[in-house]
């Protein structure tokens, strides 16, 4: 009878000793499926990488092509041109340059910065640098010498043995009279509407030729803009 219950005890320890270890064979094979279920997911996740930079690198590989070899490098035809065609070799002289450009240039700088004190003085000087005529307009609106630069209306400038460039005196304010009857709406476009200007903007001056036995004749309008 003792026999029996120590035979009954010690099968009950194994019994109870192999649940633990049946236990902890469980627990280890569900931790190890855990990990390679892991470790397949991020193989997965790699694999999808590799065949995206794979594609990418196929397409970069389509795209380059092996360069042509070219014998001969056939000619260049520039701006559209013919090379073929026959070509006019004259040349084409430049249009003569107004002799008048630099003096109009030079009295636009004079007169937009002329200024009182001193103002006589500064015009004698830029007329006697310039060999200038001074003139006035005269009853038969036709021009005649002026005594002195207070009296001149005009400054013409000579431009050849005959061609004068002409140009309103910047000491004379334009108004009215002057406008209408000092000869100013016969030799120049102006944008005169009214009142009185003070600055002279020459774009193109009226041009004149000169000789003892004809006096002057005009010849060309020119353009002059007005500046309060």
């Amino acid at each position: 009878m003792e026999e029996s219950t120590v035979f009954s005890e010690t099968l009950h320890f194994l019994s109870f000793g192999l649940s633990i270890v049946l236990l902890l064979a469980t627990a280890y094979l569900w931790s190890s499926n855990n990990r390679k279920s892991a470790e397949i997911q991020q193989l997965q996740t790699d694999l999808k990488k590799v065949k995206k930079s794979l594609s990418t690198l196929e397409e970069k590989v389509r795209e380059i092509r092996e360069p042509q070899v070219i014998s001969e490098v056939p000619d260049a035809e520039p701006f559209g041109l013919s090379l073929n065609e026959q070509k006019d070799l004259r040349i084409t002289p430049l249009a003569p340059q107004k002799m008048w450009l630099n003096f109009v240039q030079a009295y636009n700088e004079f007169a937009g910065s002329l200024a009182a004190p001193g103002i006589l003085r500064k015009c004698e000087k830029f007329v006697q640098d310039n060999k200038l005529k001074l003139l006035t307009c005269g009853s038969s609106a036709n021009f005649k010498p002026a005594i002195d630069i207070k009296d001149s209306i005009y400054w013409a400038f000579k431009c050849s043995s005959d061609e004068f460039a002409v140009v309103p005196n910047p000491m004379n304010p334009c108004d009215e009279t002057l406008y209408e009857y000092g000869g100013m709406k016969e030799l120049y476009t102006m944008n005169f509407e009214d009142d009185v200007y003070t600055k002279y903007i020459v774009k193109v001056p009226a041009i004149f030729t000169y000789d003892q036995e004809n006096g002057w004749t005009f010849r060309e309008i020119g353009v002059v803009n007005l500046e309060r």
